[in-house]
């Protein structure tokens, strides 16, 4: 199936927590980024990994931990059991990248593979992988100019997701998520106040916290990334994408509740 994705469908799938969810259930994610050189990657992921509602957000990264609780109090140090793992964004050159790769890996759950990550794709992926590539990233993993990608984004998208046999979301203006059996949707799309740094590191995490929640990668990366689109346009102006982020709860909700908005 080719097409948007609606606001119909994001309510719908939505994992709105019943009288018996606890933070367990709800899913916990683990978050694998950031580094002493990019130590705001860190706390942009864990933004867009709170925003989306998970029921606990582990932090598994190198970032100054004291960094990391001082502005996020709610988030857990210790590592520990999760239902899905955010690795890669904020890496830059560690020398351990490749290690915590394969760690993140051997956990066997669903896993966000975003930014430095990427270059470092092993053969076989788990079920439920998601890639997160922008155009330039992409273009350097499938060996082709970036004006390539960009002039056909949906064939790229396609194009990867078959031969990594993963889910990949392609980011930028149009936003396709193709699965490796050939099926794509495109993301809602909103206002281009979301083309600045960190956007990327957000998405990443949102999309972890749907994954943790049980969802599919495909319908875990169309959900965040039309999130991030629609608080765009809700919320339109130069914010900074933390900020967008901790505006997420509002428009979940608006898509749950309209009568009450």
């Amino acid at each position: 199936m080719t097409g948007v994705v609606t606001a119909g469908e994001i309510a719908a799938w939505w994992p709105v927590p019943g009288a018996e969810s606890h933070k367990y259930t709800r899913g916990v994610v683990g978050i694998d980024a950031g580094s002493p050189q990019y130590p705001g990657a860190a706390l942009l992921a864990i933004s867009g990994a709170l925003g989306a509602g998970p029921g606990m957000v582990r932090y598994l990264g190198s970032a100054p931990r004291d960094l990391v609780v001082g502005r996020f109090p709610s988030v857990v140090l210790a590592d520990g059991q999760v239902q899905a793992v955010v690795a890669g964004s904020g890496w830059g050159a560690l020398v351990d990248a490749g290690p915590r790769l394969r760690e993140a890996l051997e956990r066997r759950v669903p896993l966000v593979i975003d930014a430095d990550a990427l270059r470092l794709l092993p053969a076989d992926l788990p079920a439920e992988t998601l890639l997160t590539p922008h155009a330039g990233e992409l273009a350097r993993l499938l060996g082709v100019e970036r004006g390539e990608i960009e002039a056909d984004p949906v064939a790229a998208a396609v194009l990867a997701a078959g031969r990594f046999k993963a889910t990949v979301l392609l980011k930028g203006a149009v936003q396709p998520v193709a699965s490796p059996d050939g099926s794509v949707r495109l993301a809602l799309s909103g206002p281009a106040w979301t083309a600045q740094a960190g956007s990327g590191d957000v998405l990443a995490g949102a999309c972890g916290t749907l994954l943790a929640a049980g969802l599919p990668a495909g319908r875990a990366g169309l959900m965040a990334a039309s999130l991030q689109a629609l608080t765009a346009s809700r919320f339109p102006g130069p914010y900074p994408p933390d900020v967008q982020a901790s505006r997420f709860p509002e428009v979940v909700w608006g898509l749950l509740a309209p009568d009450q908005q």
